[in-house]
């Protein structure tokens, strides 16, 4: 069982590897902070453990869900010897496309509750769920990873399907800086496809672009032009793998002056051409 969580986070930079999914028991980073990827989900199967989550200690028992991101604080405290989670280990690109359809209140709740304490009901949906993402990790066909962005998208619909009323409204009341993020978040929702530019958004929220950028680095740990940028991408990819619709259609759609620009803005933020993309989507 593999348990040194850098050495795996390494592993899965030089793979280029979306996701990685394995069994710890953090036996090698007890008393270390974690090393985390850009979001993780660490399931406990076996025992239990006293863990510091962003300054603020949790029992952490079986059943239990932990869900982080890079920018938290893990420190694992004590643990039981036989103490023992899965983990999901997922990129920056996979959560992106992950939280592409998902509610905003969602983040803010999960900011606030990392620990999530599933009711007895849930249990069995839980470990059904561990057991189809396992099996759809380990097989090896074009679709494997739009099962997986689905099969984990399914996943937090259900955190959110079950969150407290309570919980939802906390998370509902945002300070001015969450308010204007989430206003400039849902304008990139609907209007990526036209306007790709900061002084754009910036205009639209009656702000300048340099407190715009100052705001979604203080909420969201990212550059407003990154979170544009990552925003198109996500809407090309939904064109070029649910549509049969053409290159050049798509550069029209997405506001492109022709396509040849389109497929190197595409290749300079992926890596891959558009036509390499639709073929490895099995398209």
């Amino acid at each position: 069982m593999e348990s040194n969580i850098e050495t795996i986070l390494q592993q899965m930079m030089h793979d280029h590897a979306p996701i990685v999914i394995g069994q710890s028991d953090f036996k090698e980073s007890l008393g270390y902070p974690l090393p985390l990827s850009y979001l993780v989900i660490l399931i406990c199967h076996k025992g239990s453990a006293l863990i510091n989550i962003n300054m603020q200690t949790y029992t952490v028992k079986i059943h239990d869900v932990l869900v982080l991101s890079d920018d938290s604080f893990a420190l694992v405290l004590k643990k039981s010897r036989q103490f023992e989670v899965t983990y999901c280990l997922i990129d920056r690109s996979l959560a992106a496309d992950i939280a592409f359809q998902l509610p905003h209140q969602l983040f803010s709740f999960l900011n606030d509750v990392p620990r999530l304490r599933l009711d007895q009901d849930h249990h069995v949906w839980l470990s059904l769920w561990l057991k189809q993402c396992n099996l759809i990790n380990q097989e090896a066909h074009a679709y494997r990873m739009l099962m997986l962005k689905n099969h984990l998208q399914n996943f937090f619909l259900k955190i959110t399907a079950h969150m407290p009323t309570a919980l939802q409204r906390k998370a509902q009341q945002f300070s001015r800086q969450e308010q204007l993020c989430w206003r400039f978040w849902k304008l990139l929702q609907h209007q990526s496809k036209q306007h790709r530019s900061v002084s754009y958004y910036a205009g639209q929220l009656a702000i300048t672009p340099f407190y715009l950028s100052q705001i979604c680095k203080a909420v969201f740990n990212d550059s407003p032009k990154d979170l544009i940028y990552r925003q198109v991408i996500l809407e090309i990819k939904v064109l070029l793998s649910t549509t049969n619709n053409s290159i050049e259609s798509i550069a029209s759609e997405m506001n492109f002056v022709d396509p040849s620009y389109l497929n190197r803005f595409f290749k300079r933020q992926t890596g891959l051409s558009l036509s390499q993309y639709r073929k490895q989507q099995g398209i």
